[in-house]
């Protein structure tokens, strides 16, 4: 069986996270972990088995394409009826979320309502509401659960990257870029680390800080150096799919929209589909390389 088709939620006490379609699958995921994480498709035991065979460690783990900022505005822009605008952060919300959360406690779906965070809100709202779910979206969030979207990184990549890029590898992959292309030209100095800096911060959980800015920047710039090139590193992570040219593995990575690497963090609303496409089939194509590659 192809490695895309199968989705890593599946191994939560016997299929126990599966709706009857990824969306319902989504937000049973969000509701588990409503409080503390509970279980991490990226983490679980037959992730970590895939990872160790393909890469030959799997002691620090990422999901590269990151779902709930895509599910977010997803509800944003096509639901906003159902949510309530808030003039302060400019922004549609979900209403009433005190409430929602003394119903998820009444449910026993959390036990204390300050606990509780905001996408297991958000996830509890959907569920509450009928929600017309777009194909695109439903092949999105399969395709963020199984295998070709985790990998293999170094300590404090994968908390490290969220705060300033709004967890979009996108755009990490984009600094990383450049990180690349500054020490090929031989400016391996502080310059070259701010690069890295720039999308890097600590790894902060609860608060509490478990390494600084300097500490990740450390580690990112130690992991990348044992690559020769760009495209060496592409090449040994199968992230050709995520590039302009997947044919060139040393093109830049794909802008998918624009801005995207100025500060845009997040796609419009003309551009949200398209981009979701992007990513599915990014995904779909990555696995279809590392079926090839270690099928051999």
């Amino acid at each position: 069986m192809s490695i895309n088709n199968v989705n890593y939620l599946k191994f939560y006490r016997n299929g126990s996270l599966l709706g009857s379609n990824s969306w319902e699958s989504f937000i049973n995921y969000k509701l588990l972990n409503a409080e503390k994480l509970r279980f991490d498709c990226d983490r679980s035991k037959e992730s970590k088995a895939m990872l160790k065979k393909i890469y030959g460690e799997a002691s620090y783990t990422d999901t590269l394409i990151s779902p709930q900022s895509y599910v977010t505005l997803y509800m944003r822009y096509y639901h906003s009826d159902l949510l309530e605008y808030n003039e302060r952060y400019k922004k549609y919300i979900v209403p009433n979320i005190t409430s929602l959360k003394k119903q998820m406690v009444n449910e026993g779906i959390a036990e204390k309502v300050k606990t509780i965070n905001n996408q297991a809100v958000w996830a509890y709202f959907a569920k509450m509401n009928t929600i017309q779910v777009h194909d695109s979206m439903l092949k999105f969030l399969h395709a963020v659960y199984t295998f070709p979207n985790f990998s293999s990184v170094c300590h404090g990549f994968n908390i490290g990257r969220v705060a300033k890029t709004q967890d979009n590898f996108i755009v990490a992959l984009y600094h990383i870029y450049y990180y690349f292309e500054e020490r090929e030209m031989g400016s391996l100095n502080s310059t070259t680390c701010d690069q890295l800096a720039r999308f890097l911060s600590q790894n902060r959980f609860n608060n509490f800080v478990s390494l600084n800015q300097d500490e990740v920047v450390s580690n990112v710039q130690t992991w990348l150096d044992n690559y020769s090139s760009f495209a060496n590193f592409i090449e040994r992570y199968y992230l050709q799919d995520f590039l302009e040219d997947p044919d060139n593995s040393c093109s830049k990575p794909k802008e998918l929209w624009e801005g995207i690497f100025d500060g845009k963090l997040l796609p419009s609303k003309k551009d949200f589909l398209t981009s979701i496409d992007f990513l599915t089939n990014a995904i779909k194509s990555r696995g279809k390389r590392i079926d090839a590659a270690n099928s051999k």
